[in-house]
């Protein structure tokens, strides 16, 4: 158990700092709105000015073809915070809480100024430490309008129809929001199908705070996901939330993977 979830962490670690170091990349052919997930955050451009906090939760609901209807979540959710000058932080859960074990989760904090992403762990047992990378400074992006994204023909199947509409904008939390909604059809024969089928995305943005606060995907072949933020404040959020808590020791990518890479060949399957 413990060698699976040090493996998590590498996992979680290395796909963080390869998002981050690809998000600073020059003109950016795309431009990424955080919806308070880990990867939409650290891919997302630096926001100042605009902090906040909230809690990310989704729902899935599906309904069977004999009527019935399974819902799973909300579950607890993660946090995810910004502070006026463009730092986020973001929880990612590994393990549940469990008889009074909190369980363990890990943290990730980007700094846009420092230019530096840090991670660390809370709940587990063992040494206490927080891992530095170092990610490039920020280059001009040229992001293009939001729109579907374009689907590759393919000779001989038939090509799904794309269609975006704007809504009438709405109020989420107290914010006003811009709402896009994109409706897909795919034609019968495109996936096995002997009739269309349509699924539809809806996003809830605000145009301030550029941040997604709700989403819903609709499609009958998987069901209904919804994923908003919750609890949300635009408050600045404490300091101390985008540092390593007092008594970890702060180490650089290669030191702690080399460490990591050592107790994971130490212990047994």
């Amino acid at each position: 158990m413990r060698k699976r979830i040090l493996a998590g962490m590498v996992c979680l670690v290395a796909s963080a700092g390869i998002a981050v170091a690809q998000s600073a990349a020059p003109n950016q052919p795309k431009e990424v709105i955080s919806n308070g997930g880990l990867m939409h955050t650290l891919e997302a451009a630096p926001v100042i000015g605009q902090p906040f906090s909230a809690v990310q939760v989704s729902q899935l609901v599906r309904k069977l073809a004999d009527g019935t209807t399974i819902k799973n979540g909300p579950g607890p959710g993660h946090a995810a915070m910004r502070d006026a000058s463009g730092r986020v932080r973001v929880e990612k859960r590994l393990t549940q809480a469990s008889s009074g074990n909190p369980g363990i989760f890990m943290v990730f904090v980007l700094d846009p100024v420092g230019h530096t992403l840090t991670t660390w762990s809370t709940g587990g047992k063992g040494e206490q430490v927080a891992v530095a990378i170092h990610v490039p400074a920020d280059k001009p992006r040229t992001a293009a309008a939001s729109r579907p994204e374009q689907v590759k023909a393919e000779s001989g199947r038939p090509q799904p129809l794309i269609t975006t509409e704007n809504l009438p904008q709405e109020t989420i939390e107290g914010v006003p929001v811009d709402v896009v909604k994109t409706t897909t059809i795919v034609p019968a024969g495109r996936s096995g199908n002997d009739a269309p089928i349509t699924k539809t995305h809806e996003v809830w943005t605000s145009a301030d705070l550029k941040l997604v606060m709700k989403q819903q995907s609709t499609d009958p072949r998987t069901g209904e996901l919804t994923i908003w933020l919750k609890n949300f404040s635009r408050a600045e959020p404490d300091p101390a939330m985008f540092r390593a808590p007092a008594g970890y020791t702060v180490k650089d990518l290669k030191q702690t993977m080399q460490e990591v890479a050592e107790r994971l060949a130490q212990m047994p399957d």
